[in-house]
């Protein structure tokens, strides 16, 4: 969801030649780290960080630029390529509150594109020459940074997004270019119910097989995967990728989800705060019945649609399964959530992750919003989209029958 408004563009031109190259050797002499050499011409910063995100939530890491005559150099250990999700230029601010980016554009069939993340081919040495500065955006908003446990209010404060883009021209690396079509594109499913659900498939797909080999596209899926809900679609894009990220961590991964019928998945339970009396408490009481555990947060659209179906469930159900709200919603959101309680007047429990978010994100990865898990009185547990009809049916069916 997009919280920041644009309130301030300012435009500077410098003309240049502009271009990424690739330069790789021999694997079999090539050092164990891979260099990325950003030249921005005329235009200086003091320093300069190299930010990459893993897939899994494997961990987040930051490599410092040196600088080289008009280039900074950027060394990263080519071992983390394989679970690599994107890369990240940014100048580091040393405050919470402002953020200061680098972004390239790119026109790629006569559209023009934007990329905050981005990736760039698995050789030894990429050369980026950047040297054309189209324009610094700006964008200020006032955002949540904490909850007043005391006076039981949000406390909010000023929030700054800086922006350096530089427009690419003659771009020859195919995995920096897809990744690009993956930042506009994104191909968020956040409701099954959503009518551009198959076009987003579709298109997901197409640009699959515009870029078979793309490192950027194969682990998008891999970190969506969950969030399409029928497996029919996300072997409809995965049957579209070259055998090699096929075999791929993320396409061996992804393999094992399209064909894994038989796994079984147990609830493990964990002591929570209750959202009015901030006592711990296990999210599930009672294993005598069916318990929904429902992932959800303040912040997410499709969570408060969900909720009069939720209502729905509860009254009809009530005397014949137990469910809980788990919040994912953070320290400076959870006031949100707990108004939220109040004006929606819930009835079931609800739960506050905010202070183990991490914990509970490595119990249940890759949750999307809402999340909804049937689980079954010996503990086992499935996901289910109670807004599709054959899912609600189900539930309706197996609790009337238990």
């Amino acid at each position: 969801m997009q919280k920041r408004k644009s309130f301030l563009l300012l435009v500077f031109f410098i003309p240049a030649l502009i271009g990424v190259h690739s330069c790789s050797t021999n694997h079999s002499q090539e050092r164990d780290t891979n260099v990325v050499r950003l030249n921005f011409g005329a235009n200086e910063y003091e320093e300069l960080r190299l930010k990459i995100i893993c897939v899994d939530g494997d961990s987040t890491f930051y490599f410092p630029g040196s600088l080289n005559g008009n280039s900074w150099i950027f060394e990263y250990p080519r071992s983390l390529y394989e679970k690599c999700y994107f890369f990240n230029f940014y100048i580091p601010t040393y405050t919470d509150t402002i953020q200061h980016s680098i972004s390239f554009k790119q026109i790629i069939d006569n559209d023009t594109l934007k990329a905050q993340e981005y990736l760039f081919d698995n050789v030894d040495t990429v050369i980026i020459n950047a040297k054309l500065k189209i324009q610094t955006s700006t964008f200020q908003d006032v955002e949540p940074i904490a909850w007043d446990s005391v006076n039981k209010k949000t406390v909010f404060g000023n929030y700054l997004d800086l922006d350096d883009v530089y427009f690419l021209n003659d771009i020859t690396d195919k995995e920096y270019l897809s990744s690009v079509e993956v930042a506009a594109n994104r191909f968020f499913i956040t409701d099954i119910l959503d009518p551009d659900y198959e076009e987003i498939i579709d298109l997901f797909a197409k640009t699959v097989r515009k870029y078979p080999d793309s490192h950027s596209l194969i682990a998008w899926l891999y970190n969506l995967k969950k969030q399409y809900h029928i497996k029919d679609n996300v072997k409809k894009i995965y049957d579209n990728f070259s055998e090699k990220q096929k075999q791929s961590y993320c396409g061996v991964e992804i393999q094992k989800f399209l064909s894994d019928t038989d796994t079984v998945f147990y609830f493990k339970n964990t002591l929570l705060p209750a959202w009015d009396t901030e006592m711990p408490e296990p999210i599930i009481k009672d294993f005598s019945k069916i318990n929904l555990v429902i992932f959800s947060a303040s912040w997410c659209a499709p969570c408060i649609v969900e909720i009069p179906l939720l209502k729905k469930i509860a009254g009809e159900l009530s005397d014949k399964i137990e469910m809980v709200y788990v919040s994912m919603d953070d320290t400076t959101t959870v006031g949100a959530w707990k108004k939220l309680m109040i004006d929606k007047e819930i009835t079931w429990r609800s739960v506050l992750a905010a202070n183990n978010l991490e914990e509970i994100n490595k119990q249940f990865p890759n949750l999307g919003y809402p999340t909804v898990l049937m689980v079954y009185p010996d503990g086992k547990y499935e996901e289910i989209e109670v807004r599709y009809d054959g899912d609600l049916k189900k539930l309706y069916q197996i609790v009337e029958n238990q």
